[in-house]
């Protein structure tokens, strides 16, 4: 008998054992050499050109054939192909062109033109933030910061609100930040600005570095990323006042106000009773010290604060009570001016325009033609009505029925008032102008002063602003030719006053054109104040002897003021800290009210010697009554 046996194998695909079911079995699964899956396969190996039975023969641009017939990239740093791996490719080893070991480099954009050509590379500026110190008010502190180019952000999520900032060494509880959009930066492109507010509730014996960090990825129109994320800027020593400071300087502050406020009531009586030296001599007081704030120093806070009461010293508020500024709503006083913002006036920014700064001397002069109107129809009725036989008739009529004496002396008073009025004449006259200008010699110089330093003729209203600040220093300058003149020909008081108005005219000019240097004009604001006390010293015989002396109070305070306002300077900042500044605030603010005390105690004692002068006259005289026969 004969068995046949079947002995079946499973086939196994990768065991190198050929099957019936395989047609060739080369142990591994690599694709393209010949065998894969256990099927003969002659695909060509990737990225070959050519290729016979799997067998490659050629491979692509670029790539390299190997004995294990495979295609390798090729990598040729500098053929002027660009590959895969490569960012560019100019052809050249050379740097600084935009392209370097086949990378772009930074700030450079590299594209190519058409295909296997070289690169072409441009260079693009990166964006820079930029942040720039612009002022210190009181305690706060004012910086800008905007980038020099178009920039835009990848997120929803304003630039704003990933700006952090730092103060180094200085506790977070003790100093705080705002942030005022101008413009910010989203997603499309904008050059972005922003004002820092940076208050400091500590004086430090140093000076703090902010740092200023943009927390999020921010490019320009190119794509090209700011390369400094971080900016860090010196502040100025903090001029911080405790609580207690402040208080003091405040009630210093109050106590200056209810000063003016008595003297301009005194005033106004004064002026009522027809005597207007003492409104003149008080003016001038006020109105040069105003203008001790706009020395280019840091005065500390307490200091500040005194000098802000000389806000008072202006009739805006009757302006706008008035809406005497409506008169001008018919001109387009809103023109792109920029206003003189060098030194303190970079703090104390005044209005570009010169017409509404001089609204005051408008005003004045509205009324003046007012009263020269008045006058006329006065002095008619005065001579039709007064200054004839009529009114001597009817004098003498009532003096049959009223005591002809009450009649003479009521006659009498009248006249004289009539006679005062038609006086008035001397001052409608160039010499009337003279005092006009000279009162106003302060306000005047300052303003006009300050549009000269940036004259445009852009429109028709420039031009006629220019002509009227022309007209005015024409007139100013004839005052002061007029001072030069022989001492014969001119009245001593006359020539003091015109002395004292050219005191005034320079002490403007170099306060207004001196910003930039501190010590120049902290020095030649002194010597100003030296002529002022020696034109004192020369014209002493010709004054009031109370008025003399309240002038020379008040020179000498502004004189010791300056001299030791050189304390202020920035070179002085290190040996000079901001808690000595205090005290020597201090001392100034009671330097320079003491001329205002004084004048309060001239005036309360000249008002007490005629008090008692009258008092004296009322009280009925006893009759002595003899004791010896």
């Amino acid at each position: 008998m004969h068995f046949k046996i079947w002995i079946w194998f499973l086939s196994i695909c990768g065991d190198q054992i050929v099957t019936i079911e395989e047609d060739c079995d080369d142990g591994n699964t690599l694709q393209f050499d010949g065998c894969f899956n256990c099927k003969y396969s002659y695909s060509c190996p990737e990225n070959c050109k050519l290729c016979y039975q799997g067998t490659c023969l050629e491979c692509n641009d670029q790539y390299q054939l190997l004995n294990s017939n495979q295609c390798i990239l090729q990598l040729n740093c500098g053929d002027g192909l660009v590959q895969k791996q490569e960012q560019c490719d100019d052809g050249n080893d050379q740097v600084v062109d935009g392209c370097k070991d086949c990378l772009i480099e930074q700030n450079w954009i590299c594209n190519a033109m058409t295909r296997n050509s070289l690169s072409e590379c441009t260079f693009v500026k990166a964006p820079k933030l930029q942040i720039t110190y612009l002022n210190m008010t009181s305690n706060k502190q004012y910086l800008s910061i905007q980038f020099n180019q178009q920039v835009k952000i990848y997120t929803t999520q304003p630039l704003s609100e990933t700006i952090i900032f730092t103060i180094s060494k200085v506790d977070k509880k003790n100093w705080n930040s705002s942030l005022y959009i101008i413009q910010d930066v989203g997603s499309y492109v904008s050059f972005g600005e922003y004002i820092i507010e940076i208050s400091v509730y500590q004086l430090l014996e140093f000076k703090p570095i902010l740092t200023i960090l943009v927390n999020q990825t921010v490019a320009n129109i190119d794509n090209v990323a700011l390369e400094d994320f971080t900016k860090s800027i010196t502040l100025q020593y903090p001029k911080y006042l405790d609580e207690t400071q402040k208080d003091y300087s405040d009630r210093l502050k109050s106590l200056n106000i209810y000063l003016i406020y008595a003297l301009s009531g005194i005033t106004c009586l004064n002026l009522l009773a027809g005597n207007g030296d003492l409104f003149i001599e008080i003016l001038a007081i006020l109105q040069f010290q105003q203008y001790l704030r706009y020395i280019n120093l840091q005065f500390p806070e307490n200091l500040e604060i005194y000098f802000s009461i000389n806000d008072l010293i202006t009739i805006q508020p009757l302006l706008e009570f008035i809406d005497f500024l409506s008169i001008f709503q018919f001109i387009d006083l809103q023109y792109n001016q920029e206003s003189y913002s060098e030194g303190k006036f970079n703090v104390y920014k005044q209005n570009p325009s010169l017409i509404i700064n001089l609204s005051c001397q408008i005003l004045q002069c509205l009324i003046f033609l007012f009263i020269i109107m008045l006058y006329q129809l006065i002095k008619k009725i005065m001579y039709k009505w007064i200054f004839c036989s009529r009114n001597f008739y009817y004098a003498s009529t009532l003096s049959l029925y009223i005591k002809p004496k009450f009649i003479l002396r009521c006659e009498e008073s009248f006249y004289k008032i009539c006679l005062d009025i038609l006086n008035l004449k001397k001052l409608m006259s160039f010499q009337g102008l003279q005092k006009a200008l000279i009162l106003n010699g302060w306000d005047m110089i300052f303003k006009t002063q300050l549009y000269m330093r940036n004259i445009q003729t852009n429109s028709y209203l420039d031009i006629v602003q220019l002509f009227i600040a022309s007209i005015i220093l024409i007139l100013y300058f004839t005052i002061l030719l007029d001072g030069f003149k022989s001492k014969q020909k001119l009245q001593k008081m006359k020539r003091f006053e015109i002395l004292c108005f050219g005191r005034q005219f320079f002490f403007l000019i170099f306060l207004i054109n001196i910003q930039r240097s501190q010590i120049l004009q902290l020095g030649l604001l002194l010597l100003t104040s030296i002529f002022q006390i020696s034109l004192l010293f020369i014209y002493r015989h010709i004054q009031n002897k109370n008025k003399q002396i309240v002038q020379l109070v008040v020179e000498i305070s502004v004189l010791s003021f300056m001299l030791s306002s050189f304390l202020y300077i920035k070179d002085c900042d290190e040996y000079f800290n901001e808690s000595k500044k205090i005290i020597l605030g201090w001392i100034h603010i009671v330097i320079l009210s003491s001329g205002l005390i004084l004048e309060v105690i001239f005036i309360i004692t000249d008002l007490y010697i005629n008090w008692k002068k009258i008092y004296k006259r009322t009280k009925p005289q006893c009759a002595r009554n003899p004791l010896f026969i």
